[in-house]
């Protein structure tokens, strides 16, 4: 006897609409769930978990970017400024002082190096300062650098030179790469489905009875997509406000199941009252091998998903970690973050303060020479 889904307007949490699903795990009756019970479980409980990292992330990275406008933004352009002042007062530096051959190829070198980054950040008004000091200029050596790094990924991924040749810049070619090597996964992946579900179709022509039973159902969204929409339809509605639930209720149906989401489609189900964990357990052996494909699909495209978020955000802000980013520790990570600047910004106010107060060309010499010492050191 079928039951009528409960639709008056409500607010079910996700996770306990998901819990309902796998709160009576299968042993009502005294019996060992079965493996693939358990795996639909455990697939709920990942799946849950990957899309609360999902809005975790969307929350912790609108909570990061305020704080980093109000924050670090400020430290970072004073960095810039600091950096920018220091540049004109060694370029001063080389073209007031006569220095040494060393003494004149560290203040160039360090000259390039505070440059350099300001112009590929926007700071094109630096790029004849940094020609002055380099023995090539700026554009070819970004177009040298460019051609090295597209000749690296080039051999490190067996491409042929005319592709390397065909591409811009290394960041292309690697999105390339990448695009490349996402597409050969995913081959890979639906070739290994493909051979579980060919030994799978094998294993059940064996028995006439399982196969028989496999040909009358049909695939599992659209059957579960049929009855959810039988249930919901606005033409069954028996008021206006019911109509309006029904009609809210099918947009979430027709969404689900355009982006073949089998998960959505269950949990409307729970959500409505026409699933449980009863229900599950209810369900052929057969059928719910094939939402535990489908939701193994989903949890990996979820798992995909995050490691983008993760991916886009280091990029974003320019942050080289040793380990994938949590949403949950991004205040930690802005205030080191925050932290490392404003060191920088300390330091950088000192070696200014120290600049400034130089007033010969003998003082300049002898900062000159402490400060190659200690770059030296710092190498050790």
């Amino acid at each position: 006897m079928s039951r009528k889904p409960a639709l008056s307007p409500q607010d079910v949490p996700v996770a306990s609409v998901l819990q309902q699903l796998s709160l009576t795990p299968g042993q009502a009756d005294g019996r060992e769930m079965s493996p693939a019970r358990k795996r639909f479980d455990r697939l709920l409980r990942d799946l849950q978990r990957h899309r609360t990292q999902l809005h975790a992330w969307r929350d912790a990275v609108e909570q990061w970017r305020t704080r980093y406008l109000a924050e670090v933004v400020p430290l970072l352009n004073q960095r810039r400024a600091l950096e920018i002042e220091q540049i004109h007062l060694l370029d001063n530096i080389a073209a007031t002082v006569k220095l040494s051959k060393t003494d004149h190829a560290y203040v160039s070198d360090e000259i390039c190096d505070l440059a350099g980054p300001l112009i590929e950040a926007g700071h094109v008004e630096l790029k004849p300062l940094y020609e002055r000091h380099s023995e090539i200029g700026y554009d070819e050596e970004v177009n040298a650098s460019d051609a090295m790094m597209k000749h690296v990924i080039g051999q490190l991924y067996g491409l042929d030179p005319e592709e390397v040749d065909s591409v811009d810049s290394p960041d292309e070619l690697f999105e390339r790469v990448s695009a490349r090597l996402d597409q050969a996964q995913a081959d890979a992946e639906h070739a290994r489905e493909q051979s579980k579900q060919r030994g799978g179709q094998q294993r059940r022509r064996r028995s006439d009875k399982k196969a028989a039973s496999r040909q009358t159902e049909p695939p599992p969204l659209r059957e579960l997509y049929r009855k959810l929409a039988s249930s919901l339809h606005p033409d069954r509605a028996s008021d206006a406000g019911d109509h309006a639930t029904r009609t809210a209720l099918m947009q979430r149906l027709n969404a689900a199941y355009k982006a073949n989401d089998l998960l959505g489609l269950l949990e409307l189900q729970a959500e409505i009252g026409l699933l449980d964990a009863q229900g599950i357990d209810a369900i052929t052996p057969v059928r719910l091998q094939e939402y535990n494909r489908e939701l193994d699909r989903q949890c990996k495209e979820l798992k995909h998903q995050l490691t983008l978020h993760a991916m886009d955000f280091c990029d974003e802000y320019g942050l080289d970690l040793p380990t994938q980013p949590k949403p949950e520790r991004l205040d930690r990570l802005l205030i080191h973050y925050k932290r490392d600047v404003s060191d920088d910004v300390d330091e950088l106010q000192r070696e200014m303060r120290e600049m400034r107060a130089l007033s010969d060309a003998q003082s300049i010499k002898r900062w000159l020479k402490l400060q190659r010492q200690r770059d030296r050191l710092m190498l050790y």
